[in-house]
């Protein structure tokens, strides 16, 4: 071979070699069930192919042997993880990535979950010394039977006793019952508070809890704004004769609590007429 000869033979090898790396394949090997469309791209480039939602950037390795596909003389490593998603396998250096191209949909784990869906007085306005009844619902919003304890308070103190709901099925409610006595209990707008026990591994825990308002005023002020006078009589005079099924019912004129408007109620009124706080 004439020294002339070698370098024109170096020049066309070196024009083969970009030629080919220039090539673009439409080839389709399977692996495991997977098909796979390789694009040559050249050196370690990467491509992308897609099967079954899951998209696959396959990675070229010029050096592995027991490839799945060839081309001038390119060895391209088409191992698919069976591990599924996000995984990567390594070889030579050489790295390929299995990436979810869709959004999974969520798995859901089992949940501990209760909740404090209503606080409802039997008025929003009372007397001081009467009772108060107040109804706590509370929900189990998980999936295994729980036994927890409610609270209620009006501010820090507490309204009776703490009550134990005991093995609540997932997906039903209970309504408790509790009383509060507000003889001595300053006149005031109340916050009243109902709280679930937090459970173990429970994270929803913002409806733990739930509140309402009640004012604790002179008896006969039925609107709450600390004195009788006119316009509570004017309300009495309304809610007259009524029990809690009629539509002209208004729970804070029954000032003795015994479920109607009657004149004994008036009377209460009558008493602290023009009275204030």
């Amino acid at each position: 071979m004439t020294s002339g000869s070698k370098p024109k033979r170096i020049v066309l090898y070196l024009i083969l070699f970009f030629a080919a790396l220039g090539v673009t394949l439409a080839n389709a090997t399977t692996e495991d069930n997977y098909k796979n469309d390789i694009i040559l791209l050249p050196r370690t480039c990467e491509t992308t192919l897609t099967e079954n939602g899951y998209k696959a950037n396959i990675i070229i390795n010029p050096y592995t042997t027991g490839i799945y596909a060839k081309e001038s003389n390119f060895n391209l490593d088409l191992t698919i993880n069976p591990q599924g998603i996000g995984g990567a396998f390594t070889e030579n250096n050489y790295k390929l990535d299995l990436i979810p191209e869709n959004t999974l949909p969520d798995i859901r784990v089992p949940a501990h979950d209760v909740a404090v869906t209503n606080v409802t007085p039997s008025k929003t306005v009372i007397g001081q010394g009467y009772p108060m009844y107040i109804n706590v619902t509370v929900e189990n919003q998980g999936d295994f039977a729980e036994t927890f304890n409610v609270t209620t308070y009006y501010d820090t103190n507490l309204v009776g006793d703490p009550q134990t709901v005991t093995d609540l099925e997932a997906g039903t409610d209970k309504t408790l019952a509790f009383t509060w006595d507000t003889t001595g209990v300053p006149y005031n707008n109340w916050t009243i508070t109902a709280n679930a026990t937090i459970l173990p591994r429970e994270t929803d825990t913002d409806d733990n809890m739930r509140t309402c308002w009640v004012v604790v005023t002179i008896s006969g002020d039925v609107n709450g704004d600390y004195i009788v006078d006119g316009s509570d009589l004017s309300d009495l005079n309304k809610a007259y004769g009524s029990t809690p099924n009629k539509p002209n019912w208004n729970p804070n004129c029954d000032f003795n609590d015994d479920y109607k408007v009657d004149a004994s109620d008036l009377f209460e009124l009558s008493k602290n007429y023009e009275k204030t706080v």
